[in-house]
């Protein structure tokens, strides 16, 4: 490992890259060099506001592919923030080869990362009971809009979700590995946090599609209202009918589950507690 630096702020890399190229974009105040996908992630302060560039072309620490291999998954993904383009998704704002390697940038927001990889994954704990009930509603809902299109959510975990504190609102990010349906395990052990994959996940050869993702939603349920490692009753915060929503899509059978991502959110609906 070297260190290096951009704008002053450290920089860990496997060998010395050239970053000089970030300077289109203005000055960086956020580096976040610890991911395992191969990207190096900026936040970048300039003249047009603040952006996020997720870069792939730099050999990162945690990264032991080819960082060919992640230039060509970030390229890919730019179709997937294009395509499915919503108030709860992040905003790109261009994707362009620089740097020797691939760039995406979007939009900074100040919202909170969910996942517990952050230092502030505590922010669900903050919310009311209603606010993260709402929080899983918005991540229903987003999905509605992408099954509709066709797509499949691939690699879906706590990592993926932001809130803001103070509204509520969720924002989603790092969903470079979502696919046009049809899609079919052909991993065996698909990427993925265990908290969230369904059996299939783990199968070569299984039908990857809604209902895959209403298992991983089902347990994303459980990162705002209960547990989601444990998955348990007794960590739950919610109402009865919300956790029996989640554990019917939990279910290890795919034919028991819901069978579509909107019958999912239109129950979750439904089990909200009535207002006073």
């Amino acid at each position: 490992m070297i260190l290096t630096e951009v704008d002053g702020l450290p920089v860990r890399l496997r060998a010395p890259h050239d970053l000089s190229f970030v300077a289109r974009w203005g000055r960086v105040f956020a580096v976040l060099d610890q991911q395992d996908s191969g990207n190096l992630c900026l936040g970048v302060e300039g003249p047009a506001g603040r952006v996020f560039v997720k870069y792939a072309g730099a050999p990162t620490v945690r990264y032991d592919g080819a960082i060919e291999t992640a230039v060509a998954n970030l390229r890919r993904s730019a179709e997937v923030y294009r395509a499915l383009a919503h108030p709860t998704l992040v905003t790109l704002r261009e994707a362009v080869d620089v740097g020797g390697g691939h760039a995406l940038v979007f939009d900074w927001t100040d919202a909170t990362p969910v996942g517990r990889q952050y230092e502030q994954s505590h922010v669900v704990r903050s919310l009311s009971e209603q606010a993260r009930a709402d929080a899983v509603q918005q991540i229903l809902d987003f999905h509605v809009h992408a099954a509709a299109q066709g797509w499949v959510a691939i690699d879906l975990y706590d990592g993926s979700v932001m809130v803001d504190a103070d509204s509520g609102r969720v924002t989603l990010c790092d969903l470079d590995f979502y696919e046009r349906g049809p899609v079919v395990n052909r991993m065996g052990r698909m990427w993925g946090s265990t908290r969230f994959m369904s059996p299939e996940e783990y199968r070569l050869g299984a039908p990857i599609d809604e209902v895959t993702n209403v298992f991983t939603l089902g347990s994303l349920a459980h990162t705002f209202l209960g547990d989601d490692a444990t998955k348990s009753r007794s960590a739950w915060v919610g109402s009865e009918a919300q956790f029996d929503v989640a554990a019917r899509a939990m279910r290890a059978e795919r034919d028991a589950r819901w069978p579509s991502v909107v019958a999912l959110a239109e129950a979750w609906r439904s089990a909200a507690p009535a207002l006073p």
